[in-house]
């Protein structure tokens, strides 16, 4: 059996479907937001200590190139702490890859509810074209009609 057709205006079926994957698609760019966010947060960390470690490492070698050393204590701490420096570097390095896998994993969520919403927008847009063309078909069918009627209108009275 054939559908029946309603003329009229375009009302998509599954607007409500594309609202939610449109919606989706907001939230994940905003936890995608936020995990950059803390993404560059951890890596400013990670830089602050590489430079306040070189900086430390300046100050060191300036002190030896000096001459002679009055302070070995001095020196000692300084080296100790250029080691705590190094161990708080490798851990926020741990943080920064965490971090980054963090920002990687919801780029991925973000690349799929971006296609889930393109893919709904598709739909609708081809749904859309159908319906013109069926409207154009429906209206060249109905003038089609007339055109027939009026020709054997005019055949009869003749």
């Amino acid at each position: 059996m054939a559908r029946k057709v309603k003329a009229g205006k375009f009302k998509y079926g599954l607007e409500t479907v594309l609202k939610v994957r449109g919606i989706r698609e907001k939230k994940e760019q905003e936890k995608f937001a936020e995990k950059n966010r803390e993404y560059l947060t951890e890596k400013e960390r990670e830089d602050a200590l590489k430079n306040e470690k070189k900086n430390q490492e300046e100050i060191l070698r300036t002190t030896f190139k000096k001459g002679p050393i009055s302070d070995f204590g001095k020196v000692m701490r300084r080296q100790s702490h250029l080691g705590v420096l190094k161990e708080d570097i490798e851990k926020q390095v741990e943080k920064v890859i965490a971090a980054s896998k963090k920002l990687e994993k919801q780029r991925e969520l973000l690349v799929t509810a971006m296609k889930d919403k393109k893919i709904m927008e598709k739909d609708k847009d081809n749904t859309r074209k159908k319906h013109t063309k069926l409207m154009q078909d429906l209206e060249l069918k109905f003038l089609d009609e007339i055109a027939t009627q009026r020709f054997q209108r005019e055949h009869r009275k003749t």
